[in-house]
């Protein structure tokens, strides 16, 4: 009677090492492998549960070879003890894929962040360095009396205080690039449209923007890398798409934040331009967004422009 009992749970051990085999099943990624084995279990779980039918029906009376019998009972459990370990070593392998993705996307939020600082530190030294040092030779300029000037020297004169006019420019635009004062100030709706706006009268490619996040603020790294990474695929349409038209959603609902971004030119193949790496920017984009933790999709394919969607979740915003 015993021995029947023993050789129940033997069967119950061996269903449960079946079930959890097949449950690995999907975390190998239907390894061939592992499937002949969740099969194997299977079967052997429907061979002990015919004998035990039979011995069942035999009124426990043909039980058969003790040792043979506690021989089954005893690879049950071992089966059973080893599958359980094999599932804890997926558990363990999970956590570490998971810690380890963590741990990447720390390390790109830090790079850039530090890249960041950086641009801050550069644009500051050229706006309050170079600056006013420019400012003041124009000023000195500006003293000399007129009447002292002779024709010649007027137009030196002249020719250097436009010189220093487009330095000037030029410095505040440098200095707004390396670090966006309106993206720090008002946000990164605000700070796409400065960013189209600057772009001038040209026309080409037209650029519409449709924003629910007028007046919301999201995490510093977020706006900024969002900011930096529609530059640089306007900058793609530009120099690489022949686009006319380009169309940037923003939307932010229910703590996620989505970029959707189109162009109408002349399209690509995705997978040959990131295997190609032709300096598209697409792998440094890709990088960017995987620091926020935020999913990125690129459709595309040759003359039916591009579409690219990004998504990040933001929690909470500022």
């Amino acid at each position: 009677m015993i021995l029947a009992v023993a050789l129940l749970f033997s069967v119950v051990f061996q269903f449960v090492a079946a079930v959890i085999a097949v449950s690995l099943i999907r975390q190998t990624r239907f390894n061939f492998s592992w499937v002949l084995i969740s099969v194997a279990f299977i079967l052997m779980a429907v061979r002990r549960l015919s004998e035990l039918i039979e011995v069942w029906q035999s009124g426990f009376m043909k039980v058969g070879s003790p040792f043979a019998s506690w021989t089954a009972v005893a690879i049950s459990v071992f089966i059973l003890v080893g599958v359980i370990y094999i599932q804890q070593i997926f558990r363990i392998q999970r956590r570490i894929d998971d810690m380890q993705r963590e741990n990447e996307a720390k390390v790109l939020s830090a790079i850039i962040k530090t890249e960041e600082t950086e641009r801050q530190k550069f644009a500051k030294e050229l706006h309050d360095g170079l600056g006013p040092l420019l400012s003041s030779v124009k000023m000195a300029l500006s003293a000399l009396k007129p009447g002292e000037r002779k024709s010649e020297n007027q137009k030196i004169l002249d020719n250097t205080s436009r010189l220093i006019d487009e330095s000037l420019s030029t410095i505040k635009e440098i200095s707004n690039k390396l670090s966006p004062h309106v993206l720090n100030n008002f946000g990164l709706h605000k700070a796409v449209k400065s960013f189209i706006e600057r772009m001038g009268p040209s026309g080409k490619p037209r650029v519409k923007v449709n924003s629910n996040i007028e007046n919301v603020r999201f995490d510093y790294n977020i706006e900024v890398v969002l900011y930096r990474v529609i530059g640089e695929l306007i900058s793609n349409t530009i120099n690489h798409a022949d686009a006319g038209e380009v169309n940037i959603d923003l939307n932010y609902d229910r703590n996620h934040l989505t970029l959707d971004y189109f162009d109408n030119g002349k399209g690509f193949d995705p997978e040959e331009v990131l295997n190609a790496h032709t300096g598209m920017g697409l792998s440094n984009i890709r990088s960017r967004i995987k620091s926020i933790d935020g999913t990125l999709n690129v459709m595309s394919n040759p003359d039916e422009g591009v579409f690219i969607s990004i998504a990040v979740k933001t929690g909470k915003h500022a």
